[in-house]
């Protein structure tokens, strides 16, 4: 009994010194983690009908205008809570050279981020979006292509 009250008085004393001072603690952290969930899940699938509107303009452009050639090799863009993109493509992606492929993912990060920061649905930075988020590219539910760990404008290719 005396380790869990004394476990309890120093969480509970961690918690009034963190917030006295701005810090947390992974206490406060898990109580509140479970409800910033909830409210960011309503925003995360308003972003990606946003993000799916953003994607059919865009697929509309390419008929008249070369800068969009492309977006008609894209089926879907999903946009994650853990800040991470998902691209579904499919097969006419291979007709693109690849550095086109790679211009054309950077288009769509850029995008999502437009959307999202347009509809005010998150907060970003110049820092932020010249960062870029982590990207994944799959056709047929496999991965052909990812963000660089290091550099999230760097898209690899596995083929």
């Amino acid at each position: 009994m005396r380790k869990i009250s004394k476990g309890l008085m120093l969480a509970v004393a961690g918690l009034t010194v963190g917030t006295s001072t701005g810090l947390t603690t992974k206490l406060f952290q898990s109580t509140n983690v479970a409800y910033a969930a909830d409210m960011s899940k309503e925003k995360n699938d308003l972003a990606n009908r946003y993000i799916a509107d953003y994607l059919g303009n865009c697929q509309q452009y390419e008929q008249n205008d070369k800068t969009f050639k492309g977006f008609s090799c894209i089926k879907d863009i999903t946009y994650t809570r853990d800040n991470k993109i998902k691209i579904d493509v499919n097969d006419d992606i291979y007709q693109l050279p690849k550095a086109r492929r790679t211009l054309l993912v950077q288009n769509l990060q850029n995008g999502v981020y437009g959307t999202l920061a347009d509809n005010d649905l998150k907060k970003l930075s110049e820092k932020d979006i010249q960062k870029g988020c982590k990207t994944t590219i799959y056709l047929n539910g496999h991965a052909i292509g990812h963000s660089a760990n290091d550099d999230t404008r760097h898209i690899i290719w596995n083929k």
